[in-house]
């Protein structure tokens, strides 16, 4: 009776629910009526302070819903090829699926990854890639079906070799054309924002990189860089520059607040201070180093030393309480437990970073992110009785370490309710399997594709033969 009340209400323009809990900026309060109002939140008020009607959730909470600060959207497919393998998967797995899809592979992937997301809990995605406008209109299309925020990327290397670069030598003229028309395509969708994406020191030149900071700069564009990531990255930087990554990027002006660095996992105190005081954002991707990386990023040291930083999966898995968890417990087992630190930056830190501080990550944080007056109203509504998770002494404990997404009763985006139950409301989550697994088994299986390591049965010790 609770959900049908809800999406009753959620049709209106304008509605207002009475959860159990609400996780606030401020932290987890009690008895507060959230006013949703034209898609934003216009109130969040006392319940005995409330005038009118009203959807009381008595055993459910609210919390902002989360914001995955790093993925890649024409990757999901790779997900069941990466166990095992060492690391720079990119080079083996990566660029040679997303070189192999046309628009219509583009569009799958986006459907299958907004289907994962929408029942993982995350509410905005900020995709990382080099797409042209045939491939993002097909992206588009499947987040615009979704009814989720998107963070939409485009770019072109200056070099040619990686992934949707081409073949020749790209002049600076060519690329902000590109930008140019990707701007204009996500000016179409009213929850897709632009940004553009480069592959470093690796596929341009310094007078590149640093025009193209200062052109996203002006232009108001978010710019994402993979930096710091893995060991021959970093040799091949200090080898060509002197420098390690960040130090490189900050020498040549590319820095700033309108940056978001990938990864950033192996890092010295230098460039942790440079990350501080360019006011540059890094996404914490904690399952990608636990499955396929070369280290875990310092995040407890970039919440000391006031670094921007947000929780990505990094195509590991779109469940947002996989990766809270792993948030937390990755930096508990290689940051806090060598120096008995049991708080470990204490649950609201892992929390802020898995959703208003990657919203801001992502140049977002005005917008989204958090349940405040003013911003969007992207929420979800958890369910609280479970064993699990009782008794509830410490919600946001227990949030990081116990809750799952089958507790996700119902999602909300820009005031519209997107999924209930594990379900999404625009589509038949069986009928997108079948139509699309054909395409998702091709697509991984594409020709380029190297794998190393192998199916994990061939390492199993036989009884017979």
């Amino acid at each position: 009776m609770t959900l049908s009340a809800l999406s009753a209400a959620a049709r209106k323009s304008e509605y207002a629910v009475a959860p159990e809990l609400m996780l606030t900026p401020d932290g987890v309060e009690e008895d507060l009526v959230l006013v949703v109002r034209k898609g934003r939140i216009a109130a969040i008020a006392n319940i005995a302070e409330h005038d009118g009607d009203v959807v009381r959730l008595p055993g459910y909470a609210v919390i902002p819903g989360f914001v995955d600060a790093h993925t890649h959207v024409g990757q999901i497919f790779g997900k069941a090829l990466i166990g095992g393998e060492p690391a720079q998967i990119w080079r083996r797995v990566w660029h040679p699926m997303e070189a192999a899809m046309g628009p219509d592979e583009a569009y799958a992937s986006a459907k299958w990854m907004c289907l994962e997301a929408l029942r993982g809990g995350f509410t905005t995605l900020v995709s990382y890639g080099l797409n042209d406008t045939d491939k993002n209109a097909g992206v588009h299309r499947a987040v615009e079906e979704s009814g989720l925020r998107f963070v939409s990327s485009t770019g072109l290397d200056q070099y040619a070799g990686d992934i949707g670069t081409g073949s020749g030598v790209h002049e600076l003229s060519e690329i902000f054309d590109r930008i140019e028309r990707h701007v204009e395509q996500c000016r179409q969708h009213t929850r897709i924002t632009p940004s553009v994406c480069c592959s470093s020191f690796h596929a341009n030149s310094p007078e590149t990189l640093s025009a193209l900071s200062e052109y996203c700069a002006k232009q108001g564009l978010l710019l994402q860089i993979h930096a710091n990531e893995h060991f021959p990255e970093l040799q091949d930087c200090l080898l060509r520059f002197g420098k390690r990554p960040t130090q490189f990027l900050n020498a040549i002006g590319v820095l700033g607040p309108h940056v978001l660095l990938h990864h950033t996992t192996i890092i010295s105190e230098d460039e942790i201070e440079i990350l501080s005081k360019t006011r540059t954002a890094t996404s914490y991707n904690p399952l990608a180093s636990i499955w396929k990386g070369n280290a875990v990023a310092p995040a407890l040291r970039y919440a000391q030393r006031n670094v921007r930083f947000g929780i990505g999966s990094d195509n590991t898995s779109e469940d947002a309480f996989r990766n809270l968890f792993a948030a937390e417990a990755g930096q508990r087992v290689a940051h806090a437990m060598p120096v008995a630190d049991f708080s470990c930056g204490a649950a609201w830190t892992w929390v802020n970073a898995a959703t208003c501080g990657a919203a801001d990550a992502a140049g977002m944080g005005a917008g989204i992110g958090s349940l405040a007056p003013g911003m969007a109203a992207d929420f979800l509504l958890l369910d609280m009785n479970v064993p699990e998770c009782l008794p509830a002494i410490d919600f946001e404990w227990e949030l990081v370490r116990y809750y799952n997404r089958d507790q996700i009763a119902a999602m909300v985006v820009d005031g519209t309710l997107v999924a209930m139950e594990g379900q999404p409301l625009a589509w038949n989550m069986t009928v997108v399997i079948t139509e699309l697994g054909q395409t998702a088994e091709a697509v991984a299986q594409a020709p380029e594709i190297v794998r190393l390591h192998g199916p994990s049965v061939r390492y199993r010790p036989r009884r017979r033969g």
